[in-house]
């Protein structure tokens, strides 16, 4: 039978909340991008849960059931559910030309509720990573464990310098993700060519660019 490539927000779901029986976790995911010019200085990443994941998980981390998550409850439910999904990526995919990154670190996680409905947000600030002009970023679980679709506002542009530059949603047919489905569950090599053994994503990507 063909072992699922698991994401971290699988295993720490299921260590959390045993809710073994659930097929996925949906999330819409809205993405706020901080430019300076041409230049994009980082992004901030906002997820909205589904009532199940958000039910389990408010339940789980907020402790006295105020509606809120204070200090020590955000510390907590950063360190038991968010924390690992570096090994993954955290779900988010940026690419320029044919090269394509994870981030390796992110910083400014927030954590809170509305009406039952569970949201995180991070901020991933490009440091390392450069990117101006013409990009794209997909925010995708390669697993297929988590569906993620983008919200109906899926883009915000911060612009402290200059026009601000447009965006469209589309599938990406030419750069597609490569995984494997027989690899371990923390196995986020980025294959480059489709080899044996191999299966092939199309991750619908949000493409930054400036009109010329």
């Amino acid at each position: 039978m063909r072992k699922i490539l698991l994401s971290a927000l699988l295993l720490i779901l299921l260590a959390a909340t045993g809710a073994f029986a659930h097929p996925h976790v949906r999330m819409k995911s809205c993405v706020t991008l901080d430019f300076n010019g041409t230049q994009c200085e980082g992004c901030r990443i906002q997820w909205e849960f589904d009532d199940f994941f958000s039910g389990s998980t408010i339940h789980d981390f907020d402790k006295n059931r105020d509606g809120q998550f204070d200090e020590k409850e955000m510390k907590n439910l950063y360190n038991n559910q968010f924390k690992d999904l570096v090994n993954y990526g955290y779900f988010v995919f940026f690419r320029k030309g044919t090269a394509r990154n994870n981030p390796d670190t992110v910083k400014e996680f927030k954590a809170w509720q509305k009406d039952g409905v569970l949201y995180y947000s991070f901020f991933v600030p490009f440091t390392k990573l450069k990117y101006d002009d013409d990009f794209y970023i997909a925010i995708f679980d390669r697993s297929f464990y988590c569906s993620i679709t983008y919200e109906k506002t899926p883009v915000i542009i911060n612009q402290k310098n200059g026009v601000s530059p447009a965006y469209e949603i589309i599938t990406n047919k030419k750069y597609p993700v490569y995984y494997n489905p027989l690899g371990a569950a923390d196995d986020m090599t980025l294959y480059k060519k489709w080899k044996p053994g191999l299966e092939t994503a199309y991750p619908d990507e949000i493409h930054i660019y400036f009109k010329r």
